[in-house]
């Protein structure tokens, strides 16, 4: 069985994050360590909704229980989505290099949850420079969407030219991808 921590929001209405992933995880036979960044009502793309931001503090001090279970070892992805805030984004690097170090082979999926064509950015000041700067260089893979591709990569993406040169610029940015 794989074992996958997943750190990410949670929303009690709706299926987004954590809430959208767990489920999944496990129906593909993984054990998924479900870390939540966040809980939320729902998705903020409703315009309303009601909850909170947890603290870095407050998830580092879970990912501390996990890491006391003797689980790293064994625990073969990293799965971030949204952040919060630049605090909780370093949280989330730290466990990558933590995780990596207790098992070299594991992979750090990054979801860059920031924004969305017509909307723009959604997430705190700062948290997009956060995941261009740190969470992509340590990131084994990336998801993002085209606004978010376009922003990481300060490319625009209209064709599927485009589309591709932005992908290769942004393996290029990351851990030596190689795919």
């Amino acid at each position: 069985m794989k074992t996958v921590i997943s750190i990410q929001s949670h929303v009690a209405y709706g299926y987004v994050g954590n809430r959208a992933a767990v489920f999944p995880l496990q129906r593909l036979g993984c054990d998924a360590i479900a870390v939540n960044t966040v809980q939320f009502s729902n998705h903020t793309g409703y315009g309303e909704w009601t909850g909170q931001v947890f603290t870095a503090e407050h998830v580092a001090d879970l990912m501390d229980g996990v890491a006391a279970r003797g689980v790293l070892p064994g625990c073969d992805a990293l799965l971030s989505g949204y952040m919060g805030d630049v605090g909780l984004g370093q949280v989330i690097v730290e466990t990558a290099a933590r995780l990596k170090a207790a098992n070299p082979r594991a992979v750090y999926a990054c979801d860059p949850v920031m924004g969305d064509v017509g909307r723009g950015f959604f997430v705190r000041p700062g948290l997009p420079e956060f995941i261009r700067d740190h969470a992509v260089p340590a990131a084994d893979l990336m998801t993002p969407n085209q606004f978010e591709l376009e922003y990481l990569t300060g490319r625009t993406v209209e064709t599927l030219d485009d589309a591709l040169a932005a992908t290769a610029a942004l393996r290029s940015a990351g851990r030596g991808w190689s795919w």
